[in-house]
């Protein structure tokens, strides 16, 4: 291990002790420490850590995955929508116990699936010798993309803030000069063997605009006053953590009767949460109001009633030449009416659904390396509903465009 990174695990080890309550940081310091140690490894001895398992043990594995996430799942839909635990205090128990139960049962199911030969655990195709490749990736391997998405605002995209009985307005983002978004986004994967990967992304959203209004708007108990220009600046971002998995094991042995359009797809599933964070703010949160006004505050903090999102998600890479790779994704979340364990003038009821497409072209010639260069297409929507006595927050959003970036796989 380099001394940088024992500096650096250190570092956080003790940052995190120096905060009140020592037990609740220790391990959040020693996790990130092991974090920290493990990035430093080179890819080899990466790979060394990961044992090689038999097929009974990766069947149970298998199973023991998708067993967690349903476990889970299920737990927070029995907590969070139909109230099972009683309260918030509750809430981490029972996701606790749902993943736990998922695992052990889904585990249980995959060794047994494999004892019966009915179950044949998917191996990885061998580890290609040469450069890293994005199609046939190997244990230890990052994968680091840097793109931006260009979106121009589609139809029906609409905030409206209600505070207890005064009804919100519309307000449309195209009226509010809100014609078109930039969407600087951060994907990392780290690939644990030649099939499965964690993978983190960060997105940042420049989805701002103004325009000037003529008539009163109502917004979060204020009623802001006419005949004045009104500007957004909102803080607007999402994170998201997957488990990434390869599928094409299962299917490559089947490929050779199949149309040529559907052979030689690499496949992938995924599964992870995602949080968006949103601050919706306009003129700096203190627009001018008329002296009838409510309140005086012109900015909603959705981010307080979001919740982290359950999130399942599909992609497809397809080697078209040596130098020319295309790629498909689809994704998508949704929760209807859960509990957010917020209260404001009674417990907050939260909806919130968000799906995305991309349609992508790698272009990675000898000369560039490691270095891949991307384009495409993209279609992104968001919704978000949030209720109780005292508020009533609603967002949709939608956009499509052109996007552009770099992969570096190494």
């Amino acid at each position: 291990m380099s001394g940088c990174a024992l500096l650096l695990a250190g570092t956080v080890s003790k940052l995190a002790l120096m905060g009140r309550g020592r037990k609740k940081f220790l391990p959040k310091a020693l996790i990130a420490g092991l974090i920290v140690w493990l990035l430093r490894l080179p890819a080899g001895q990466a790979q060394a850590l990961l044992p090689q398992l038999a097929p009974r043990n990766e069947a149970t594995a298998d199973g023991a995955l998708l067993g967690a996430a349903a476990g889970t799942y299920t737990a927070a839909w029995a907590v969070f929508s139909q109230g099972a635990g009683g309260g918030s205090s509750s809430a981490l128990p029972w996701l606790g116990a749902g993943f736990l139960l998922g695992a052990l049962a889904g585990g249980a199911a995959g060794y047994d699936l494999c004892d019966r030969g009915l179950f044949k655990p998917a191996n990885a195709p061998p580890s290609p010798s040469g450069p890293f490749s994005l199609v046939n990736p190997r244990a230890g391997q990052f994968d680091v993309q840097i793109e931006n998405l260009s979106g121009f605002t589609g139809p029906g995209s609409i905030a409206r803030v209600r505070e207890f009985s005064l009804q919100g307005t519309g307000l449309h983002f195209n009226a509010l000069g809100m014609h078109n978004q930039q969407m600087p986004t951060l994907d990392l994967r780290w690939w644990l063997t030649g099939l499965s990967a964690l993978h983190f992304r960060f997105r940042y959203f420049d989805n701002n605009g103004s325009h000037f209004f003529t008539y009163p708007v109502n917004f979060n108990g204020a009623t802001i006053a006419p005949n004045q220009i009104l500007s957004t600046g909102h803080d607007w971002y999402s994170g998201g953590f997957y488990y990434e998995r390869r599928l094409i094991p299962w299917y490559q042995d089947y490929q050779s009767n199949w149309p040529r359009v559907l052979r030689g797809w690499d496949l992938r599933a995924r599964v992870g949460i995602e949080f968006t964070y949103i601050n919706f703010v306009i003129n700096g949160g203190h627009a001018r109001v008329v002296p009838t006004s409510h309140g005086e505050e012109s900015k909603e903090d959705y981010y307080h009633q979001e919740m982290p999102l359950p999130t399942i998600g599909f992609e497809a890479y397809r080697q078209l030449s040596e130098s020319f790779v295309l790629q498909g994704s689809i994704e998508g979340n949704w929760i209807n009416r859960w509990n957010s364990l917020r209260d404001e003038g009674g417990k907050v009821w939260a909806s919130e659904s968000g799906f995305e497409a991309h349609a992508r072209i790698f272009y990675n010639p000898r000369y560039l390396g490691p270095l891949s260069l991307m384009t495409g297409i993209f279609v992104y929507y968001y919704r978000q509903d949030e209720n109780s006595s005292e508020d009533g927050n609603f967002i949709r959003w939608s956009s499509y465009g052109p996007e552009a970036g770099i992969n570096v796989s190494f």
